[in-house]
């Protein structure tokens, strides 16, 4: 069989030979076949240059300016000391020893002098009585100390007395030796210790001052024995005024049906001198 289309191309082929593709037919294939390379941009080295002349010249006018600095705080310093009162005084004038400094020096050769002049057993007999009032002193101190600790002591009653019979024996009693007196007074676990402390800080008291410190004592206590002692000084006492909450602790006393008969007998008599 022929082939009609081969005879016809066969026939037309120089009218299809005339046809060429166009120029811009391979610019629009080529990026489709050929990957473009992307081109790096180089900078110029004159602005790297430039970024470094700019950065030496900030460093350089801050050193500058920080020298400058220095300088000025460091006159200023030497200023200050210049007109200072210590500098304007003369040398002759601080070196001069001061009147208090001359007495001392005075009375410490006075005092060696006095001891070369004496014989060697006046020497012997001071020494010794400086020695002698050395060690009291420390004694003194360390019976202080220990009586301090003593009343401290939460396994033995008897230590505690003990302390607090020593203290009412000094007397001249110190603030941290009363506030400690003041506690074991009203919470002290035996009464005869708290009873000793008690007389211990009446001591030496004025009669109007004692009278109220017996009744804040009282109305401290809740024990029986030391509550009637306590009363009976009260029904003592020469003013006839009392304490509003001293009453009221009578009159708890008195209503309380537990309340033993004999602290209840003696509430009754104190209330009855109102």
């Amino acid at each position: 069989m022929r082939d009609n289309l081969k005879d016809f191309v066969n026939a037309n082929r120089d009218a299809f030979d005339r046809k060429e593709p166009s120029a811009d037919l391979w610019n629009k294939i080529r990026p489709q076949v050929v990957p473009q390379v992307e081109e790096k941009k180089i900078k110029p080295l004159w602005r790297w240059a430039s970024i470094a002349a700019a950065t030496l010249l900030v460093g350089a006018a801050a050193f500058v300016i920080f020298n400058q600095e220095r300088k000025d705080d460091r006159m200023g310093r030497v200023a200050v000391l210049k007109s200072s009162p210590l500098q304007q005084k003369e040398p002759a004038e601080m070196l001069r020893p001061s009147q208090q400094e001359i007495a001392a020096e005075a009375k410490q050769k006075e005092s060696i002098r006095s001891i070369q002049t004496m014989t060697s057993t006046q020497q012997t007999h001071l020494v010794a009585n400086r020695t002698a009032q050395k060690i009291a002193v420390e004694k003194k101190e360390e019976h202080e100390k220990d009586y301090m600790q003593m009343l401290q002591d939460s396994v033995w009653a008897s230590t505690r007395l003990a302390a607090v019979l020593a203290l009412q024996k000094q007397g001249n009693l110190k603030q941290d030796e009363t506030q400690a007196l003041e506690k074991i007074a009203v919470s002290d676990e035996s009464s005869n210790v708290r009873m000793a402390a008690i007389e211990t800080l009446l001591d030496g008291m004025t009669p109007e001052l004692r009278q109220q410190k017996v009744q804040d004592f009282f109305v401290a206590q809740n024990d029986p024995t030391l509550q009637v002692e306590l009363m009976q000084m009260i029904a003592q006492r020469e003013d006839p005024e009392m304490k509003n909450s001293t009453k009221d602790k009578l009159n708890a006393i008195v209503e309380d049906p537990f309340t033993l008969k004999f602290v209840k007998e003696q509430a009754y008599a104190v209330l009855l001198q109102q």
